[in-house]
């Protein structure tokens, strides 16, 4: 900004003092805005790709001193990849992009536009094994990461963007850009008819494994809502093996994805229920991202945050956090001794608002709270808690919770009908 009177590093200096974001810095993110790479792995019909999108493209016209045209290029090539379950939701993820870089003040309006990298993580593999081979114009390596592709795609209907290829044996033989560019050959090759609807459904399961398999500086989603109870057995399974302890909700589970797709420092920034940040059954949950990752800004939103969602059946928060790479923790977050780093978490809640306008407003002039993201820990079951006065004792200091909302004395002193053998007899 030309606001800005000198910068150390990439923290800017307004006259003479530092001004920071309410989410603190971003260790692990690029300074140069063409290295940003952004997901949404649950992208609908694109509207934070689109929010994304409108950020960017100023940004790197101001930085870059580039057209509109040229920005709105490169911020849809280099910067924003998406992912969806749903291909109908893909094809609507991709118009309404694209829309809003055609309709981009002095952007060259109507035209050909980069390859959007959006892909469909959900396609369904309903072709024989063989024949996937066949496309692999006889290179062995390239048959047995299609053997693979055919294998773990068989539930990609279903598990979409859970999938992650990087954890496959496939990717030691053959890297995933050049498992597409085979394919890209294969489908200018002179092909029956059927040949041809094979080879475009490879092509589309390659782009999408090649954005399962990445890495990301910035990823950003809205994550879908489900109890393990009312999950299929194919995600439960799923979850349970590589997501074990958020498996107790498809949102924390996606959650623990959310990070796997974030390069080291790479941060996610999610909307998902707040329920996971006291419940016990995520005590371990919430200790694994407490030790491992660094936590930068909780907003609870409460009931009521969306428009499109009545009622009080979520209570959301939005969260950003990083994923933090454990030999850093060692000497930084967590180190022992004097050379401790105490990062604080922030956080702020504007639960109490009634509608989605007054919290969205709130968002801005609520009152920060900081707290020692380390100290979380050592409260009760490693809960979040946000801003509460230290000074006071836990009440589990002062008396034991017994049987949940009745009180603890009832069997001595309430009576079952059954247990009054004369109820003319008056007993008070």
């Amino acid at each position: 900004s030309e606001d800005c009177a000198l910068h150390e590093g990439n923290k800017p200096v307004f006259a003479g003092e530092h001004w920071m974001p309410a989410s603190g810095w971003f260790a692990g993110w690029p300074h140069k805005l063409a290295e940003l790479k952004t997901l949404d792995p649950c992208c609908g019909s694109g509207h934070f790709l689109v929010a994304a999108f409108l950020m960017l493209v100023p940004m790197r016209m101001r930085l870059e001193n580039i057209s509109a045209k040229q920005a709105v290029d490169l911020v849809l090539k280099e910067n924003l990849h998406g992912l969806e379950l749903d291909r109908r939701c893909v094809e609507l993820a991709a118009f309404t992009l694209a829309l809003t870089a055609w309709k981009y003040p002095n952007s060259g309006g109507f035209r050909p536009l980069p390859e959007l990298n959006v892909a469909c993580s959900g396609l369904a593999v309903s072709l024989a094994r063989e024949e996937w081979k066949n496309l692999t114009l006889g290179r062995k390596d390239l048959q047995t990461a299609m053997s693979w592709m055919y294998d773990t795609f068989a539930d990609a209907p279903v598990l979409g963007s859970l999938l992650n290829p990087a954890r496959s044996e496939a990717t030691k033989i053959i890297s995933w850009p050049e498992l597409s560019a085979s394919l890209e050959h294969a489908l200018k090759q002179e092909q029956s008819e059927e040949q041809h609807e094979i080879a475009v459904v490879a092509h589309g399961l390659a782009k999408a494994a090649m954005l399962l398999a990445g890495r990301y500086n910035w990823v950003i989603t809205n994550v879908p809502y489900l109890s393990r109870g009312k999950q299929d057995d194919i995600t439960r399974d799923f979850c349970e093996k590589y997501y074990n302890d958020g498996k107790s909700d498809l949102a924390t589970a996606f959650l623990e994805r959310c990070l796997e797709f974030c390069c080291d420092l790479g941060t996610a920034s999610i909307v998902l229920p707040q329920n996971w940040l006291f419940l016990s059954s995520y005590k371990k949950f919430r200790e694994k991202l407490l030790k491992n990752d660094i936590w930068h800004l909780i907003a609870r939103l409460g009931p009521g945050a969306f428009e499109t969602i009545s009622g009080e059946v979520v209570k959301a928060i939005l969260i950003n956090i990083s994923r933090g790479a454990q030999d850093s923790n060692k000497t930084g977050l967590f180190a022992a001794g004097a050379n401790k780093i105490e990062h604080l978490l922030r956080g702020l809640d504007v639960s109490e608002y009634s509608t989605a306008a007054e919290k969205a407003v709130k968002l801005f002039i609520a009152e920060i709270k900081s707290v020692a993201q380390h100290k979380q820990l050592q409260n009760p079951d490693a809960r979040i808690a946000l801003g509460e006065n230290e000074d006071f004792p836990l009440l589990l200091e002062k008396a034991y919770g017994l049987v949940g909302i009745q009180s603890g004395d009832d069997p001595y002193y309430v009576f079952h009908f059954w247990e009054i053998q004369d109820p003319t007899h008056r007993i008070w």
